[in-house]
């Protein structure tokens, strides 16, 4: 029993400090120094991440404004009592906000009665002047044709007569030119009342009219000028959304894909259409920056897509989300830098991945080929010896070997590889 003691006393010792250079995972027991001992396998403790595709954002994002394609103010010219306003064809209803119109309907009109009565009677002061105006053609031909023959005959009529007829004819040119004056001015007059008889009616002036606003009722006194519709064409529409100088520059060096330039093709995104993306084209950059944000003003232009209702998707003043660049966006695999380790050789990457073999949980080493960073995860090329499903090491992956037991302990959680959104 003597004689033993020393080579237990080592194995002690040898364990002691296998137990202090793992962390104090091992646990050695000796039943008796002349028994054989047994040791608890050594396992360790990890914590794995099961690789599954994640959506990496590279793009630039920007908030836009939608925009109707054209816009006006509807108002009546003169002052007047509101007769009638449009009915739409099958509705037992007045004209209301968010009817769409054609182009030529008349969507409102004012009492017609002084209307009528005024060009009445400015129609017949014109026919009255017509009228006075021949008259004076004639009594200024027939002064003519006298004092031509006064003229003609020499002494047998007095100087007398003959200054009387001139001054007849002066006096009927005169009548003439006076009333074509009063004629020209009266057609004047006779244009303005047809004018404001026309324009006793409100008519829209483009095709595609959604109605925005709609201050008018039926009965009502307006006054001239005062707006009682709105218009809108959306249809079509455009969002404005401002980007910085280095955006739309033509650098030496190209270092990024998140320039903007004329007819180019955008994704457009909104929250009030979750998972649906629209596509719309650069039309418009300006060609100074605000003087506030020092952002240059930038216009999309797109059709815009319906419900099956007819209803428009896009609304004036939504607000959108442009990606830019949003080609390079994708679905890529991840995993946390701190799980790669070098492998034999100097240009070899390797992860531990747990493995179940023979009822027990394994680490194995697995060559990995990686992408690009993201924060501070790194991309795994599909060409790599994991992929999704595998549950690769992400902590105390410094202590493992290949073939080492280890215990997995709850998922590591996954994380999101989103890189910063909007400038």
């Amino acid at each position: 029993m003597k004689s033993s003691e020393p080579r237990c006393r080592l194995r002690l010792r040898m364990w002691a400090s296998l137990f202090l250079g793992t962390g104090g995972l091992i646990l050695a027991t000796e039943f008796g120094c002349n028994e054989r001992p047994q040791h608890e396998a050594l396992v360790v403790p990890v914590r794995v991440k099961v690789l599954a595709p994640e959506e990496i954002t590279v793009s630039s994002r920007f908030s836009g404004s939608v925009q109707p394609l054209q816009s006006t103010g509807l108002a009546f010219k003169l002052p007047g009592t509101v007769q009638s306003l449009h009915r739409p064809s099958g509705l037992d209803r007045d004209v209301q906000v968010g009817d769409v119109l054609a182009k030529g309907t008349i969507i409102a009109e004012l009492d017609e009665g002084d209307l009528r009565r005024a060009k009445a009677s400015t129609e017949a002061r014109v026919a009255q002047l017509e009228a006075r105006v021949t008259t004076a053609k004639d009594n200024l031909e027939i002064a003519t044709r006298v004092l031509e023959r006064f003229n003609q005959t020499s002494g047998s009529v007095s100087e007398v007569a003959r200054d009387d007829a001139a001054a007849k004819r002066v006096a009927a040119a005169g009548e003439l030119e006076a009333a074509e004056h009063a004629l020209a001015d009266a057609k004047v007059q006779l244009d303005q009342a047809n004018d404001n008889y026309v324009n006793r009616q409100l008519i829209v002036p483009f095709d595609n009219a959604t109605v925005a606003e709609k201050q008018i009722e039926p009965g009502e006194r307006k006054a001239a000028h005062e707006v009682a519709f709105r218009l809108i064409d959306i249809s079509t529409v455009h969002i404005t959304f401002g980007v910085p100088d280095i955006m739309i520059g033509d650098p030496a060096l190209r270092t990024s894909d998140d320039r903007i330039c004329l007819g180019q093709k955008l994704r457009i995104t909104a929250d009030a259409f979750e998972g649906r993306a629209f596509e719309a084209e650069v039309t418009k950059i300006a060609p100074q920056a605000d003087p506030l944000t020092r952002t240059f003003l930038t216009e999309l232009t797109l059709r815009n897509p319906q419900l099956p209702d007819g209803q428009p998707q896009l609304r004036a003043g939504m607000i959108v989300t442009v990606h830019v660049g949003s080609e390079n966006d994708r679905r890529v695999i991840l995993i946390p830098m701190t799980a790669v380790h070098r492998g034999r050789a100097a240009d070899e990457l390797i992860v531990y991945e747990a493995v179940s073999e023979n009822g027990r949980d394994v680490a194995r080493a697995r060559a990995v080929l990686l992408g690009g960073v993201y924060n501070n995860q790194v991309e795994v090329l599909p060409a790599s010896e994991v992929g999704p499903g595998s549950a690769v090491v992400v902590t105390t992956a410094e202590r493992l070997t290949d073939g080492l037991p280890v215990r997995v302990i709850p998922e590591y959680p996954a994380s999101s590889a989103i890189l910063p959104e909007a400038k």
